[in-house]
């Protein structure tokens, strides 16, 4: 099987390509081909050794895969070799390879969805999507008629949480962008307006009339967070969802947030997949299901070969991106 695997952390260019021994089926596990893997931004931290106190390497990184399942480990139900899935790895991790073992209660058959979905597609989708639906349906508790504000607006989660909130009945919709021709793209995913990062404090409150929104999804991290807090009209939210900056955490007064009757929350997909997996598989059949429909659309900006995962991953350091990347196998 062939494998991109990280032995330094060198960033992008520290991604080499290897032949390594087929994967045999494992207990308990689902062993599939993989057709498509997603790329993301944790990837590129991940190359540069940002995560080496959790995952040491050589690793091979990939959180999302789509393909064939190819063999059945004893003890797994409900599956059939040659059925079409998207899995999720996450802290497993192992994506970027021809062959994958993936936890049956992440994968999610994509004949079962009641529609159609390329395999190109699911693996886009099923990591950004899975972690936009659950943080605005159970983290936040989106009700009709929130406003709310989306960090990193256009990228492979921001495109998500747009449309997300809109299908379970935001307000205003407002995200940001870090140029400006990203702003034009606002009806693409679902917002209403998109705003230059920059200028997102004073133009969030022009667009709420000074009241200022329900919640903040943050996936960027950095100063935003504390600005944030201040486009937050009181009971307002603000959920933190990355730290794709890469900046150091910003520390925040108990206080400050008790007397401004504000909130913050947290939500990270690989911890609740680690504490309540089948939630979240079926979460995630949930939330493709909306996508195979065509209630939801998914932006893939380019589909790259395996052999240029490194090509990839330093396209999106660039931050230019729109919507996804993905390998093909």
């Amino acid at each position: 099987m062939k494998s991109i695997v990280i032995d330094q952390p060198a960033g992008p260019a520290g991604l080499r390509l290897r032949e390594l021994p087929d994967l045999q089926p494992v207990p308990g596990m689902l062993t599939i081909d993989v057709a498509y893997a997603g790329v993301g931004y944790f990837e590129v931290l991940l190359s540069r050794g940002e995560f080496d106190a959790f995952f040491p390497m050589p690793l091979t990184p990939g959180l999302e895969v789509s393909g064939y399942v190819r063999a059945i480990g004893e003890g797994v139900e409900g599956f059939y070799v040659g059925q079409p899935v998207a899995a999720m790895t996450l802290h497993q991790m192992n994506g970027y390879a021809s062959v994958a073992n993936v936890r049956p209660d992440l994968a999610v058959p994509l004949d079962q969805l009641g529609a159609d979905l390329d395999l190109a597609t699911a693996a886009a989708a099923i990591v950004n999507l899975t972690t936009a639906y659950l943080a605005i349906r159970d983290v936040y508790r989106l009700r009709t008629g929130d406003d709310v504000l989306i960090h990193a607006a256009v990228g492979g989660l921001g495109g998500f949480l747009g449309q997300v909130a809109r299908h379970f009945g935001a307000g205003k919709v407002l995200g940001t962008v870090g140029t400006a021709e990203k702003t034009k793209l606002a009806a693409n995913f679902g917002y209403d307006e998109l705003f230059l990062r920059a200028e997102f404090a004073e133009q969030t409150l022009r667009a709420t009339g000074g009241n200022g929104v329900h919640a903040v999804f943050d996936p960027v991290g950095g100063a935003m967070r504390k600005q944030s807090l201040d486009v937050l009209r009181p009971l307002g939210e603000l959920i933190v969802v990355g730290n794709a900056s890469g900046d150091e955490d910003v520390p925040h007064s108990y206080n400050g947030i008790w007397l401004s009757n504000r909130k913050i929350a947290g939500f990270t997909l690989g911890g609740l997949s680690d504490s309540n997996p089948i939630e979240t598989g079926q979460a995630a059949k949930e939330a493709l299901s909306l996508l195979a429909k065509g209630e939801i659309h998914a932006e893939i900006e380019s589909v790259y070969p395996m052999e240029k995962a490194a090509e990839a991953l330093a396209r999106l350091e660039e931050g230019k991106t729109v919507g996804k990347l993905v390998l093909q196998m």
